[in-house]
């Protein structure tokens, strides 16, 4: 036994670091592939489905298309200053949480659609803030 009770092993540095990977390895064994599975096609049509509204929108400019769930867009005429006022606005009614982002210099708006369970007429919702 060590001079202070603990085996050499105990003072290695990967000790002092949180187990990152539990609280994925746990839900995956409860829930399963399949609902994760579920949950990703869903937030994917989702943005496809939320790129597709933006496009029709004329006040709107979808500026790429989204990659996994992210959709970048912009308000056309609009400044950083008019985005920071509607996400604290969106915030403030607890309707949303929006950050606008910043692509090549320019503030945008970005939607990060991860909630299995946000639905198109939520994003439409959040979308008819910006007429």
């Amino acid at each position: 036994m060590p001079r202070f009770g603990l085996p050499a092993s105990d003072y290695a540095h990967h000790l002092s670091r949180r187990a990152r990977g539990l609280p994925l390895w746990f839900s995956l064994a409860v829930h399963g592939t399949r609902a994760y599975s579920e949950a990703m096609e869903k937030a994917l049509a989702l943005a496809r489905d939320t790129a597709t509204h933006i496009r029709n929108t004329p006040h709107l400019e979808l500026i790429r298309e989204p990659e996994l769930s992210a959709v970048l867009f912009r308000r056309i005429c609009w400044t950083a200053e008019d985005y920071a006022a509607w996400s604290a606005r969106l915030l403030a009614d607890q309707t949303a949480f929006v950050a606008p982002t910043g692509r090549e210099g320019e503030t945008v708006a970005r939607f990060a659609l991860l909630h299995p369970e946000t639905t198109l007429n939520v994003v439409e919702e959040i979308i008819g803030t910006m007429a």
